[in-house]
C-alpha cells in the first residue's frame, strides 16, 4: 500500500491511495467465512451453510464495505500522521468508480480531495474603529416591578363581595335562545375572566355585581379578543368548526370574586423568597436586583456587540474557501437528497458560518484553549439554578439542585453543548479584548427600538 499528495492549488490537494489485493483481501475472506455462520439460508442448517455459496450471494457487498472502510481509514490515518489542516472531510475525485467483483480481486488504485484550510489573519482587529458596547440604565422604577412582580409570585388571596378592577371574576355561562331562554343543549360552563381586561361598557356593568347577580352579554363582546380566542378561552369550546352556529347571547351568573393580594414585604416575605439565610431587608433586595439586572441587561448589549464583531470579522477575514469542493461536498455528505439550487440558496450563509468556525479554531490554537470538567460543571450548576429560579424554585434544598445538576452531566449531548458553548465564550473573550470598545449608556426602551430596528 502507498498513499502519496499532490498540490492541486493552495487551497485542494489530492491524496492518492494505491491497495495491493494483499491488503484488503484477508479480510474479505474472513467476514465472508464469519457471514457463513450467521446467515441462515433454506435449506442448510445454522452454521453449515456452503462458503461459496454465501460468496456468490453477499461477496461483492462484503468487498465494498471493505474497500469503503479500508480506503477511508488509510486517508484519515495518513492525514493525521501528516498533520494536514482541512476543512470538511475528503471526497473522491469526480468519475471514479470501484470495480467491484468478488471472483476477481484487484489492485485498487483511489484518489481524493482534500481542502486546505486557508490561513486565517485576524490583525486587523486591533486597528479597526471603536465597537459600541452599550451600557443599559437600570431605573428604580424597573427595580420596584421587580419587587412587585415578586410579591404577587407569593400573594394570599381574598374572596371579598364587591369588585374591584384587577379581580378574577368566575361566571356561570350558559348560552340562550333569541327569545332570552336558555337554550336546549347549548353551552354550558365555568369560566373565570379578569375585570381589568373586560372592554370598558362591559367593565362598568360588572363592577356594579354582587354575587349570584345575573346579566346578558354578547359573549363575543366583553373583551378586545378574536371570537375564537374567546371560544376557546371563556366558552372553553375545543371544536370550533361549530363556532358560526353558536348564539351571542349569554347569560353570565357571578359565582365568586378572586383578590390577590401582593404579600408584605417582611421577615416572613424575605424567607419564602430567599430562603432563612439570604436577603433579609429590602435595601439589600434592591441591590440584589439591580445587580441581576446589571448583569442580564450585560448579556442583551453583549449579543449585539459580539453581532458586530462577528459581521466585522466575516466582511474583513477575506480568506478563501474552496467554493467548487464545499458545494459537492454538500450534496455527498448530506443525508437527504439535495438540489443544486438549494445549495446555491443557502451557501453563502454556509460560507460565514464556516469562516468563523475557522477563526475559532485559529484562536483556540493559537491560545492553547482548553475546557477543564470543573468548568463544565460550575456552568451546568448555573444553568440548573437559573432555570429553577425561573420556575420560581429558589429554596427547594442544596440535595435536590445536585440531583438535578447530575442528571444534565449525565447527559453527553447536553455536556458537549455545554463545552462547545464555553469554548466559544473563550474565544469571544479573546476577541473582544483585542478591539477597542466606546461604552455609551442607553435606555432599555432606546436599547429595545434599536434592535427591533437592526432586526427589521
Amino acid at each position: 500500500m502507498t498513499i502519496t499528495q499532490e498540490k492541486i492549488d493552495n487551497l485542494l490537494t489530492k491524496v492518492k491511495v494505491s491497495l495491493a489485493k494483499e491488503d484488503y483481501e484477508p479480510e474479505v475472506k474472513k467476514q465472508i467465512k464469519q457471514l457463513s455462520k450467521q446467515v441462515q439460508v433454506k435449506g442448510f442448517r445454522p452454521g453449515m451453510v456452503p462458503l461459496d455459496l454465501v460468496k456468490k450471494m453477499y461477496g461483492n457487498s462484503v468487498l465494498a464495505d471493505e474497500l469503503n472502510k479500508k480506503l477511508n481509514d488509510e486517508v484519515y490515518k495518513y492525514i493525521g500522521d501528516n498533520k494536514l489542516d482541512i476543512i470538511a472531510s475528503p471526497i473522491p475525485v469526480e468519475g471514479q468508480k470501484l470495480d467491484i467483483d468478488i471472483n476477481n480481486i484487484q489492485d485498487v488504485n483511489f484518489d481524493y480531495e482534500l481542502a486546505n484550510a486557508p490561513a486565517v489573519d485576524l490583525s486587523y482587529l486591533e486597528t479597526a474603529p471603536a465597537f459600541t458596547k452599550h451600557k443599559i440604565t437600570v431605573e428604580e422604577s424597573m427595580i420596584d416591578e421587580e419587587i412587585m412582580r415578586t410579591r404577587r409570585q407569593f400573594a394570599t388571596y381574598e374572596y371579598p363581595d364587591t369588585i374591584e378592577e384587577k379581580d378574577t371574576l368566575s361566571f356561570s355561562i350558559e348560552e340562550l335562545n333569541a327569545d332570552g331562554s336558555i337554550k336546549e343543549g347549548g353551552i354550558s360552563t365555568v369560566s373565570s375572566v379578569s375585570a381589568e381586561l373586560m372592554k370598558d361598557d362591559m367593565k362598568k356593568i360588572v363592577m356594579a355585581m354582587k354575587k349570584q347577580d345575573v346579566i346578558t352579554a354578547n359573549v363575543f363582546d366583553i373583551m378586545d379578543r378574536e371570537k375564537e380566542a374567546i371560544a376557546k378561552n371563556i366558552l372553553n369550546m375545543t371544536d370550533l368548526s361549530q363556532l358560526d352556529c353558536v348564539s351571542d347571547k349569554f347569560q353570565f351568573t357571578l359565582n365568586n370574586i378572586t383578590r390577590s393580594k401582593p404579600a408584605e414585604i417582611n421577615e416572613e416575605f424575605f424567607v419564602k423568597v430567599y430562603g432563612e439565610n439570604g436577603i433579609k431587608s429590602e435595601a439589600d433586595m434592591r441591590a440584589n436586583i439591580k445587580a441581576d439586572l446589571e448583569t442580564y441587561f450585560d448579556g442583551r448589549t453583549d449579543t449585539l456587540l459580539i453581532n458586530d464583531i462577528y459581521k466585522t470579522i466575516i466582511e474583513n477575514a477575506n480568506f478563501p474557501l474552496p467554493e467548487t469542493f464545499l458545494k459537492r461536498w454538500i450534496k455527498l455528505t448530506n443525508e437527504k437528497e439535495i438540489s443544486e439550487e438549494e445549495i446555491e440558496r443557502d451557501f453563502p450563509q454556509f460560507a460565514k458560518s464556516l469562516c468563523w468556525n475557522l477563526v475559532q479554531r485559529k484562536v483556540v490554537t493559537e491560545n492553547d484553549i482548553k475546557i477543564t470538567q470543573e468548568e463544565v460543571t460550575e456552568r451546568v450548576r448555573m444553568q440548573v439554578i437559573q432555570q429553577l429560579y425561573g420556575y420560581g424554585l429558589k429554596n427547594i434544598g442544596e440535595e435536590w439542585v445536585e440531583q438535578f445538576i447530575q442528571k444534565q452531566l449525565s447527559d453527553r449531548k447536553n455536556v458537549e453543548q455545554t463545552r462547545e458553548q464555553l469554548l466559544e465564550d473563550k474565544v469571544l473573550a479573546y476577541i473582544k479584548s483585542k478591539v477597542k470598545l466606546n461604552e455609551t449608556p442607553i435606555s432599555f426602551e432606546d436599547f429595545k427600538v434599536m434592535v427591533e430596528a437592526q432586526n427589521a
